[in-house]
């Protein structure tokens, strides 16, 4: 009798260890599930929720950008608490390190995130960035941004070489973006400036040196080729010709650059008539100053920078549009060349 009571104690004992055990191992599981991700960091992520999107779409993407642990989790949490459909569409920040019910209320009760987009074209110089900011009514004066891009401390790699004081032109990354409605000019410099530094890679930025000149000054050149060249092929050849002149101890003689000098609001590139008399003592002009002008004249895209950094190998050292509706230009090694082809395609 004895034994079987010390037998049954100890099936008892195995049994509420067993229970013991799975008790321990559902809440160590339902705990590690309900961490959404391993990554604690608090960094803020954009989610999107599609009209009409189903809680199983929104798991999975969840799931990718590694908000949440588990897809199945999150949607048998979602079906537990009824909030399955309550889901919002919206944009809504989350953050890693969130728990899953902290992502789900924030996906069935928060209010999305409003968002703005802005379109920051290529060539554009940074008084056209401040207009458009203005537009979309993200700031209520230009001079908030100007004032932030002339006057701001900004801590990256890829403006060491920029002269002290100078201002951030050039360096703004042209695209479309999205942000937040209450986001600050400096808010929007610090998004530029990142995209500048994932679009134009170190590594890119490096030939720079190859060439014999800093990044700053590259810069310079791309601007100059953003604004002159038409027609994609021809921003390498256009670059050789910068260069060769550069190298020849001509001038640039690069229009662009004296629109810049002049440009003014509501007419920021004019049309220049007299480029040896108009904004003749500033230094970005190009006809009257034969150095590289001190700094970028706009915003330049990749490809723009791409052939600033890798020129085409060409003894040119002159071109002229052809003014066909093309885009295109006629390329010359002399000045007899020039003459040539500036006869032929814009006398009448």
């Amino acid at each position: 009798m004895l034994r079987l009571m010390i037998q049954a104690l100890k099936v008892v004992a195995v049994l509420a260890l067993a229970a013991a055990i799975v008790v321990t191992a559902q809440r160590a599981l339902s705990h590690y599930l309900s961490v959404a991700s391993a990554n604690a960091s608090g960094e803020p992520i954009t989610f999107v929720v599609e009209e009409s999107e189903s809680v199983d779409s929104v798991a999975a993407r969840l799931h990718e950008a590694d908000l949440i642990r588990s897809a199945t989790y999150f949607k048998l949490r979602m079906r537990l608490t009824n909030r399955d459909s309550q889901l919002k569409a919206g944009r809504f920040e989350l953050r890693k390190g969130m728990t899953v019910n902290e992502i789900i209320n924030t996906l069935t009760t928060a209010e999305g995130v409003e968002v703005v987009q802005v379109r920051f074209q290529e060539g554009w110089r940074a008084e056209e960035y401040a207009d458009k900011l203005v537009e979309v009514g993200l700031i209520s004066t230009p001079e908030q941004f100007l004032d932030a891009i002339r006057s701001g401390t900004w801590d990256r790699e890829f403006l060491g070489s920029r002269p002290s004081g100078a201002s951030l032109e050039g360096y703004l990354f042209p695209d479309t973006y999205e942000f937040r409605a209450d986001a600050t000019p400096e808010d929007v410099i610090n998004t530029l400036l990142d995209t500048f530094d994932t679009r134009v890679p170190a590594e890119l930025r490096a030939r720079a040196q190859a060439l014999g000149y800093n990044f700053h000054q590259v810069m310079v050149i791309a601007s100059i080729i953003e604004r002159e060249a038409v027609v994609p092929e021809e921003r390498p050849l256009i670059a050789s010709v910068y260069y060769n002149r550069l190298r020849a101890g001509m001038p640039l003689q690069a229009d662009p650059t004296v629109q810049y000098a002049l440009g003014q609001p509501g007419n920021w590139w004019p049309t220049v008539t007299d480029p040896n008399n108009e904004a003749a003592d500033s230094p970005y002009n190009t006809y009257t100053h034969p150095d590289i002008p001190p700094g970028p004249i706009c915003n330049p895209g990749l490809a723009a920078i791409e052939a600033a950094l890798q020129p085409a190998q060409t003894d040119y050292l002159y071109f002229v549009a052809k003014g066909d509706g093309s885009g295109t230009h006629a390329f010359a090694r002399t000045l007899d060349e020039h003459n040539a082809n500036i006869q032929q395609y814009t006398q009448p």
